[in-house]
C-alpha cells in the first residue's frame, strides 16, 4: 500500500465530510476511547462535540482529568483508507462563550440521545465541548498504482 500525507486543504475537506470519530483520553495509566459525532469549523479550526453525561460518568471523569487529547477520524474512500488525527485540548463551553453558529452546528449532529443511555434524558447533563487543535495530520493509504 502506498501512503500519502494529506495537505491542510485535504484534511479540512475530509473533516467537513465526516460525522463520527473516536476521542482518546488518558489519565495516569488508564485510557478511555469515546466514539462521538462531531462538526468541524474552518473559521476557528476547531472540532465541536455535544456530550451527555450521567451521574458518575466515566467519560466526564476522563474529560475533567485530560490535559491533552487525541481525536481520530477515519473512512474508506475511493483513494483508500483515509485518517485524520487531531491533537489538542478540550474546553467545555458555557452559554457565555457559545455563539449561535456553534450552537446550530452542534444541534445538527447525528446523536441518538435516547438510545445510548439507560436513564431518562432529564438525568443527563449536556455540554458543547470544543477541541482546540494544536496539531493536525492526515494520511491516505491507497493501493499501489492509485
Amino acid at each position: 500500500m502506498a501512503r500519502t500525507d494529506m495537505d491542510a486543504i485535504e484534511i479540512a475537506d475530509f473533516l467537513r465530510d465526516q460525522r463520527t470519530g473516536v476521542l482518546c483520553l488518558g489519565h495516569n495509566d488508564d485510557s478511555y476511547g469515546v466514539p462521538l459525532s462531531f462538526t468541524y469549523r474552518d473559521d476557528d479550526s476547531s472540532i465541536y462535540f455535544r456530550m451527555g453525561y450521567g451521574p458518575g460518568s466515566q467519560k466526564r471523569k476522563f474529560l475533567d482529568a485530560a490535559d491533552h487529547v487525541t481525536f481520530v477520524v477515519y473512512d474508506q474512500t475511493d483513494e483508500g483508507w483515509t485518517s485524520v488525527v487531531a491533537e489538542g485540548t478540550l474546553e467545555v463551553l458555557t452559554g457565555d462563550n457559545v455563539d449561535s453558529a456553534i450552537e446550530e452546528a452542534t444541534k445538527a449532529l447525528d446523536i441518538p440521545y435516547y438510545e445510548v443511555h439507560d436513564r431518562p434524558v432529564e438525568d443527563l447533563e449536556f455540554n458543547i465541548v470544543r477541541l482546540q487543535i494544536t496539531q493536525l495530520s492526515g494520511i491516505v493509504e491507497g493501493h499501489e498504482g492509485r
